[in-house]
């Protein structure tokens, strides 16, 4: 689970900002929100983020993504230039390091990783763990200017031997993080292989509000790995007061025509994906149904003929699972396009009830209702704002002073959380929009 997560320098993020996961000393709904450490240590489930357009709500889960990604992602070669953008609205920041520090919890061990860098190089890379209450460096790496290289050090709590450390070393060049070398090294197991594995497997692609979730609910269907899939997401739409009382899967197998046959041999697929479809002979197509059930019957209606809220909600059924079966950490853009509110809320409450996994959501929102939901803990929500000088800063609902018996609901109404947008007068004074044609 992530405890904290600092950034700076990085998109609308010019000065460091600090998105944490730590519970305030506040006791509400405990149970539910909370998974607690060996070390004492509160981590909230949930993160809610809100702020108005282009306050730098989304660039908030970008960050996360992308320090994940440089984590993972192997340069081609040395010349490749890293994918990171600075804060641009100055003379100074793009000529500055861009940094990230993530704390995060394995097996309820406290890591902390940190990086330092630019679109050329990386200067400055570290993991640390703390088996105890003090620290051990697991490596640290430094760029060195006069021979144009980074010095690694490996300590010695890491548990690798001499060889594998010099392989993961002669791996990491300027340009390529040490534990994205690690990844792509044949070496022994250790702590690092605990550190990937958490960013490879836990932490999830951003879900933006144009992401289609049907294909991956239907490829989860579709894979049967999970036999009460279909289950939890029929009753997850039956419990949330649609007629649908069933899904199925239809599939339909397509001749390979000459013509078919050239668009697959033009395709970017791989030579051996192409190879198998054209031995088969036969594309096989399927089809998501909805099973609506009336007093005059059971109707199967294909997913055209649904709404994109029903599309959307069902889509999230299949992420909700996921979260309930494995620890994952899931970042949903604006999780409440084309969802009733209610709905949302509905998704919230039963992600809180029932994980026991330790998954994490953080989610950005317009859907200021929440803020005058009973269930919903101070501590979980934050605000995105920009000061004059167009930078995004990040700010926690239980800091801000706002009294228990005043809802911030009202508050952000009235602009006491955030800065709204000035809209100005509906009147139009432009005598050429207001001319008659």
């Amino acid at each position: 689970m992530i405890a904290e997560f600092s950034f700076k320098n990085f998109l609308s993020i010019r000065t460091e900002q600090c998105l944490s996961f730590e519970a305030t000393s506040d006791d509400f709904k405990e149970d539910e929100y909370c998974v607690k450490m060996k070390n004492g240590t509160r981590l909230l489930k949930i993160a809610m983020l809100y702020g108005t357009n282009a306050s730098g709500k989304t660039n908030v889960l970008a960050a996360i993504s992308t320090f994940r990604d440089l984590m993972l992602d192997v340069p081609k070669d040395k010349n490749q230039e890293i994918k990171i953008t600075p804060f641009l609205l100055d003379d100074i920041s793009s000529k500055e390091k861009t940094e990230f520090r993530m704390t995060f919890y394995i097996e309820e061990e406290r890591y902390v990783l940190t990086l330092s860098l630019d679109e050329k190089k990386i200067y400055s890379e570290s993991l640390i763990y703390y088996p105890s209450v003090q620290p051990a460096k697991l490596y640290e790496r430094i760029y060195d200017e006069e021979t144009d290289s980074s010095d690694i050090s490996f300590g010695s709590k890491l548990g690798l031997n001499k060889k594998d450390k010099q392989t993961i070393a002669g791996n990491t060049i300027n340009n390529c993080s040490v534990m994205a070398a690690f990844g792509k090294a044949n070496v022994e197991y250790s702590k690092l292989n605990l550190v990937y594995d958490f960013l490879s497997k836990e932490i999830a692609d951003i879900l933006e509000p144009r992401t289609s979730l049907l294909s991956y609910t239907k490829q989860q269907l579709d894979k049967k790995s999970d036999a009460g899939l279909k289950d939890f997401i029929v009753n997850f739409l039956k419990a949330s007061d649609f007629n649908i009382c069933d899904i199925e899967l239809k599939e339909e197998e397509m001749i390979i025509t000459p013509e078919m046959e050239k668009l697959i041999q033009a395709s970017p697929f791989p030579k051996e994906t192409k190879k198998d479809l054209l031995q088969k002979g036969v594309i096989t197509n399927t089809e998501l149904l909805f099973v609506h059930r009336t007093e005059n019957g059971d109707y199967c209606l294909p997913k055209d003929f649904e709404s994109q809220g029903t599309l959307r909600f069902m889509g999230l059924a299949a992420i909700l699972r996921l979260l309930l079966q494995k620890k994952k950490i899931v970042c949903i853009d604006e999780i409440e396009s084309s969802l009733h509110f209610e709905l949302l809320s509905y998704f919230i409450k039963v992600f809180l009830a029932n994980d026991n996994k330790g998954s994490q959501l953080i989610m950005s929102t317009h859907d200021i209702n929440l803020l005058n939901e009973e269930f919903i803990r101070r501590d979980a929500v934050w605000f995105t704002d920009k000061n004059n000088q167009g930078e995004t800063l990040l700010s926690r609902l239980s800091a801000l002073g706002l009294h228990k018996n005043l809802s911030p609901y009202h508050a952000y109404k009235q602009g006491k959380l955030v800065q709204l947008p000035f809209l100005g007068s509906v009147y139009l004074n432009d005598e050429n929009l207001c001319e008659v044609q």
